[in-house]
């Protein structure tokens, strides 16, 4: 079977057989599918302290404190990605909030690729301790170059630290706080970089609160909150434990309307008074925010999260939406020519690697995610090839079950650099190089099992349409926020008659769906998934999220798939 199949035609299974006669039985059962109960969904602040045990996170804070109180440079770094900005404005405010001066930040280009670029350290000789925010783990050179002048290099960061061959496994930080460091005692590894950052504040705070003469500390809630749950949730690491308590009580302050850059960017976005969620962050604020390192520089979206002039806020917000909507375009440019490329030479293999000259480095990985969405179930690596030197740049993204950060491990000696997650990498490589990166790729996934290239959808439970209305939405709303670890509910119908189906959209690859007691469905990009459309009169099963629609105040249907998709009642 030829892995766009896979795509098309997911295998579903209903997780529990039972049908629900209420609201709260819906509920019991999602939650029993993930093991939760409603403890899990309890937690304050105050229960971030215990990670404040992370391997180094009071060292670091005792050495920056001590940096500050001497008035030392500091010059901060950070990944131009949105996880790594909302790191570095966290940092910056605090530093202004405790009227601190005398910091740099610098956010490197993309074209200068991924980790601490060499010009941090040699263009500011008189800084006396650098931090690297999502990113410093593996910068060797310049971390080494850093320390040799005499400063201290702290490292905040969550990205894999590889397993010690017998050599140094990581650059020779002064302090190294990496919950994924195998030294680390901490039980929660799933941190992003900014929730890290926030953590790190709190343990600078005390720090620089028992010193004699103690600046003005401000209170950690408000922006600080609002920016480490929007790295969280961008960062897609998982929403349990320490970051839910993040991303719910972020969401809570940014709701407050607590911080203006963030309010600005989501009325920018549309969002103007909405109840913004997690997946608010994750497609509308998220996104603006990578757009700028993605297609320009990540320098204006720092400069927004850290604007406080009105008018500023106003032209960088609008300069952020201008540069999303040229990702937007970028990446259906790259996806309609990958989709083009699979249709007229359907591939055999297991994993996908394309590159191409004319793709904008900037948004490859975005795109990898959307063709291994919409197009090819199996390992993507999408790269864009640079001709004035001759190397390659991209992303990578990966399935459950196949480690990704592994995989480029076993093809290193045929890169120029790499780093990233089980999930998700970056890579440079010679362009030279592509052809045997392809075949050592697609050798790595044949010793995997076949089930893992099979693409799986797992449905929580039948819901009859009649528990479908605003007190079955306003109870999973307590379930929020959702993202890895706790995904949305998903729910199927079986044998709904749908009576009418109407395409929309500017390129009218959307599908709206009206069933017969007036709910009504949306299936975004789901026309050319559905070629039976007109076959109004035909029973189906649909897989399907709950959703709400504001304009017309009523409960709605985000159809993920439509068809005959169950052999039976437990697949």
């Amino acid at each position: 079977m030829m892995a766009q199949d896979n795509f098309t035609r997911p295998r579903w299974k209903i997780v529990h057989s039972r049908i629900p006669a209420s609201v709260s039985e819906v509920i019991d059962i999602v939650l029993r599918n993930r093991n939760l109960d409603a403890s899990a969904f309890s937690g304050d602040l105050k229960d971030l302290a215990e990670h404040l045990s992370i391997r180094g996170m009071s060292e670091g804070a005792e050495l920056l404190a001590k940096h500050i109180t001497l008035g030392h440079k500091i010059v901060i770094v950070a990944d131009y990605d949105c996880d790594g900005i909302t790191s570095a404005a966290q940092m910056a405010l605090f530093l202004q909030d405790i009227a601190y001066p005398n910091f740099q930040v610098l956010i490197p280009s993309r074209l200068e690729g991924y980790g601490v670029p060499e010009r941090a350290v040699t263009q500011n000789p008189d800084a006396k301790v650098f931090v690297a925010l999502d990113c410093g783990t593996l910068d060797f050179e310049p971390v080494i170059s850093a320390c040799s002048m005499g400063a201290d290099f702290i490292v905040i960061d969550h990205h894999e630290v590889p397993a010690d061959k017998g050599g140094l496994n990581h650059a020779p930080a002064t302090v190294l706080i990496n919950p994924k460091h195998p030294d680390c005692c901490s039980h929660f590894k799933e941190f992003c970089a900014s929730g890290l950052t926030f953590l790190f504040l709190a343990a600078l705070r005390q720090a620089l609160k028992r010193l004699p003469a103690s600046p003005l500390l401000p209170r950690l809630g408000g922006k600080y909150l609002a920016l480490a749950a929007t790295g969280t949730v961008s960062d897609l690491v998982p929403l349990v434990s320490a970051n839910r308590i993040l991303a719910r009580t972020g969401l809570r302050n940014l709701n407050a309307n607590s911080f203006a850059p963030l309010c600005r960017l989501a009325e920018g976005a549309g969002l103007a008074g909405k109840t913004l969620t997690a997946g608010h962050i994750g497609f509308y604020l998220g996104p603006r925010i990578n757009a700028a390192g993605r297609v320009s520089e990540g320098q204006i979206a720092y400069d927004l999260l850290t604007s406080r002039e009105p008018a500023e806020l106003t032209r960088l917000a609008a300069r952020l939406e201008e540069l999303n909507g040229l990702r937007r375009a970028q990446e259906s440019k790259i996806v309609a020519e990958i989709a083009s490329r699979l249709t007229h030479n359907p591939p055999a293999s297991r994993t996908l690697v394309l590159a191409s000259p004319e793709w904008l480095p900037g948004v490859v990985g975005i795109a990898a995610s959307r063709v291994q969405q919409d197009h090819f179930y199996g390992p993507v690596v999408v790269l864009a090839i640079d001709p004035t030197d001759g190397t390659a740049r991209g992303s990578a993204r990966s399935i459950p079950g196949f480690d990704m950060h592994h995989a480029l491990s076993l093809c290193s000696d045929l890169l120029v650099r790499w780093g990233g997650h089980k999930a998700a990498a970056g890579l440079t490589i010679a362009a030279n190089r592509i052809e045997q990166f392809t075949e050592r790729m697609e050798a790595i996934a044949s010793e995997q099992p076949a089930d893992i290239f099979v693409q799986r959808g797992k449905v929580d439970l039948e819901l009859p349409l009649t528990l479908v209305g605003p007190p079955l939405i306003r109870t999973l709303e307590q379930l929020e926020p959702h993202g890895i670890g706790n995904p949305t509910p998903v729910f199927c119908l079986r044998g709904a008659k749908p009576t009418s189906v109407k395409t929309f959209g500017k390129e009218q690859n959307h599908l709206r769906i009206e069933f017969p007691n007036g709910i009504e469905g949306v299936w975004w990009r789901g026309a050319n998934r559905f070629p039976g459309r007109r076959d109004i009169g035909k029973t189906r099963d649909i897989v399907f999220r709950t959703g709400w629609n504001d304009f017309r105040k009523k409960a709605t249907l985000e159809i993920l798939d439509l068809g005959d998709l169950f052999a039976s009642r437990t697949e």
